[in-house]
């Protein structure tokens, strides 16, 4: 129920990395003459919002910042008898810890400066990981169709996406260094968002816009990110910065500007809808009142961001046979196969065919009867068009509004006390969309409102001495709202079928049972989701803490990490029953065609399980475990 990882680590001040998004920058400060100058003061400053920390050199002239934003800095060395030092745009990424090499210090009065401006590629050589950056630019520059800043990580070798994204979306299909995509670990930042069961999907959905840039740790990292056996993915999302910076935008696909496709052309269907309206926005900067309160704009800043989609989708044009108003009163006479046939229906009493193809009113079973009248009544009559394949023709729509907002407060008391705080929030509902079958059935609202906040204090105890304190807490509730109208289509005593179950007690809602008729081509079938009406919850708590202690050129860090994933949910499980109705050459009554064997009340097989349990998920510490709720 609960992971406790508890490290104790004694490493050279060059391969340390934070259990979080935080970063670290190490140096050395030298002379002209390649010597070490121990005691220099060394001063770092985040451009953005101004806030510093201190240090001095130790007598090998090295020196070590932890625990510190990702963002740009610049670096400022000042000692006695030396010409101040300053290196600028110095870019650190989450979970990083970048080498700034050797800063000389020339001979001078220390009113004078030399500044450093221009550089090569950084190469990573205070670590072995093998990783990626997606950065800030290519997050707010490359535009991706369904603004899921997951899918820029194709852009990194050995990543290969394999989703076929519309819309923002909680699911990823990633494929790391040829690792399966539930293998990942995803994080906001800092906070795991992967969801217990499948672990390809998060609690919630970011937008684009509110994301400052992405770490990916490919290979060979540290021991201490573990916590899955493929790749880590920080998400690291925007703060505000002294100046205040905004952003609207507006993204419009329409099924004005396609094409309609062939088959639609064909079957004289229109074009479906297409509506990808994409409402968004941001603000951030510093929270201040002028003269009273942050009034240099270097305590308290903020970021928000929101982003809407109002969708209107088509789904794939729906091509199935389903029985016709003849075959429903037991009238086969003009029932064809794909061959233009006659399809003969045999009696399974005598083995012989029924005469004139029909079969009589005597015989018909009033429940298979009540079944076959729930599909729909076809609508496509052409056999030179459809040859015999289908006859039923359709093309559903769904609105599915989905809408994301991300605030992020930052507060620096002191250069000491640092907090951080986000709430991310993610709703997408799904309005009248199908419950399982391959065709509308039964249509359902679906809604996910999923939240998650994670807070974060630094606490600078000196130059040598830095904790880190993360928690984070998300809930996701996934939940059916019953239609009244297309369940009373769907409910035994509605439509007239009075067979009983053998286990009432697990079908409340007294809902048809499923049907297959295997042998009747594009056949339309009677199919519930199992889980319907779905109720779900999901909660992840996590804490992470970790001290850092450098001491001369080892730096000593300990930590614990506390994970808590609980999750509940409906079993997928045939709670209403399946006959199969379909041709079985073994079977002695099988009559030669699945809808007549539904009217004859002839089936191969009927399935019900026994009690329709309630899952209970939790993760324990060393794998995924799951009770049973009956």
């Amino acid at each position: 129920m609960r992971r406790y990882i508890l490290a104790f680590i004694l490493l050279g001040a060059e391969s340390l990395a934070a259990q979080s998004i935080t970063g670290s920058l190490v140096g050395t400060v030298k002379d002209t003459s390649d010597l070490a100058v121990a005691g220099a003061a060394v001063t770092l400053v985040q451009v953005s919002t101004g806030a510093e920390r201190q240090t001095k050199t130790n007598q090998h002239g090295d020196f070590f910042f932890g625990s510190l934003q990702p963002g740009e800095y610049k670096i400022g060395v000042t000692q006695p008898g030396f010409k101040r030092t300053e290196k600028q745009a110095i870019q650190l990424s989450a979970a990083e810890t970048l080498s700034v090499g050797d800063l000389i210090l020339e001979v001078g009065g220390v009113t004078e400066t030399v500044t450093v401006t221009a550089q090569g590629a950084t190469v990573q050589t205070a670590s072995a990981e093998r990783s990626g950056v997606i950065t800030s630019q290519q997050v707010e520059n490359i535009l991706i169709r369904s603004r899921n800043v997951m899918s820029l990580l194709q852009l990194l070798p050995g990543v290969v996406d394999l989703t076929e994204n519309e819309r923002i979306e909680r699911n990823w299909n990633i494929n790391v260094q040829g690792n399966r995509r539930n293998t990942n670990s995803v994080s906001l930042d800092g906070v795991s968002l992967n969801a217990i069961g499948n672990n390809f999907n998060s609690v919630v959905g970011v937008s684009q816009d509110a994301v400052a840039e992405v770490k990916v740790l490919l290979s060979n990292y540290q021991a201490e990110y573990g916590r899955m056996s493929g790749a880590n993915i920080s998400l690291v999302t925007k703060s505000g910065t002294r100046e205040f910076h905004g952003l609207g935008s507006y993204f419009k696909r329409h099924e004005q500007f396609n094409a309609n496709n062939f088959f639609n052309n064909r079957l004289g269907v229109p074009k479906p809808r297409y509506r990808f309206n994409t409402w968004n926005y941001n603000v951030g900067g510093p929270a201040y009142i002028p003269k009273k309160f942050n009034r240099n704009r270097d305590k308290l800043f903020f970021f928000f961001s929101q982003e809407y989609w109002p969708l209107k989708v088509g789904q794939p044009l729906g091509q199935l046979t389903v029985p016709t108003e003849l075959e429903r009163a037991g009238d086969f006479s003009q029932s064809l196969d794909l061959n233009g046939k006659l399809i003969t229906i045999t009696d399974p009493v005598t083995r012989q065919p029924f005469p004139g193809n029909r079969i009589p009113a005597g015989r018909i079973d009033p429940n298979g009867q009540a079944l076959l009248k729930v599909f729909p009544q076809p609508n496509f009559f052409d056999r030179g068009l459809s040859a015999g394949r289908y006859n039923y023709v359709f093309q559903t729509e769904s609105s599915t509004p989905q809408r994301t907002e991300t605030l992020k407060i930052d507060y620096n008391a002191n250069s000491n006390h640092l907090l951080s705080f986000n709430f991310t929030t993610y709703s997408d509902v799904q309005q009248r969309v199908t419950t399982g079958t391959n065709w509308p059935q039964m249509l359902r609202n679906n809604s996910s409102q999923g939240k998650v906040l994670i807070s974060r204090y630094q606490r600078i105890f000196s130059p040598t001495l830095v904790n880190e304190l993360n928690v984070g807490y998300s809930h996701r509730p996934l939940n059916d709202e019953v239609i009244e109208e297309e369940l009373r289509r769907n409910q035994r005593d509605q439509v007239g079928f009075t067979l009983g179950q053998f286990n009432p007690g697990i079908n409340p809602l007294k809902l048809i049972p499923n049907a297959t008729f295997g042998g009747v081509t594009n056949a339309a079938n009677l199919q519930i989701e199992g889980r319907f009406p779905l109720v779900t919850n999901h909660d992840i708590f996590t804490l992470t803490d970790s001290l850092t202690k450098t001491l001369g050129t080892h730096t000593l860090k300990a930590g614990i990490y506390f994970d808590r994933v609980y999750a509940e949910n409906q079993n997928a499980i045939s709670f209403n029953g399946t006959f199969d109705f379909g041709r079985n050459v073994n079977n002695p009554l099988d009559s030669g065609y699945a809808y007549a064997n539904a009217l004859l009340g002839v089936f191969n097989s009927y399935t019900e399980p026994s009690a329709r349990p309630f899952l209970a998920y939790y993760r324990d510490e060393d794998d995924e475990c799951s009770e049973y709720k009956l």
